[in-house]
């Protein structure tokens, strides 16, 4: 969005708000409706109000052609915005073709991760065995040196009888 773009939409937001208060602030041009609510007016006031709502109708039909005219340059930067509208579309299709790019290098960095995680368990799980394998050889070792000195001492015995 452009600067142009910014400042136009701010000012007709802005008038816009300005031709509410004004269309708030004018009194209904039917006549004898103020007598209906109890409003009746006196000679002096029908000046005044007719001086206030003539200014009032003044400055809201000036505000109306600038709101127009506000809108349609809005309107016409928007569409005849130039190179920036383009080259922003470039840039969009630019950024959304690499985020892709980036979606789908990640995704196949994770399954390479996935992949290692997977071989690094294998291999855990291989030290584990071969672990508890070395644990019963040695435990049997022990079991054999038992029996061996059972029976040394066992021998011994019979021949010390």
């Amino acid at each position: 969005m452009g600067v142009w773009e910014i400042v136009v939409g701010a000012l007709v937001l802005v008038l816009s708000i300005v031709m509410i208060i004004l269309i708030i602030l004018q009194e209904g041009h039917q006549a004898g409706l103020g007598t209906v609510t109890g409003g009746a007016d006196s000679f002096l006031s029908r000046g005044k109000a007719r001086t206030a709502d003539a200014i009032f109708a003044r400055i809201t039909r000036y505000c109306a052609i600038v709101f127009f005219l506000l809108v349609v340059a809005l309107n016409a930067i928007a569409f005849f915005g130039g190179k920036d509208n383009n080259s922003s579309a470039s840039q969009d299709a630019d950024i959304s073709a690499s985020s892709k790019v980036e979606t789908e290098d990640q995704a196949a960095a994770g399954s390479a991760e996935e992949s290692k995680a997977d071989e690094s368990k294998a291999e855990e799980s291989k030290a584990e065995e071969s672990k508890a394998e070395e644990s019963k050889a040695e435990e049997s070792k022990a079991e054999e040196s038992k029996a061996e000195q059972s029976a040394a001492s066992d021998a011994e015995a019979s021949a010390n009888a």
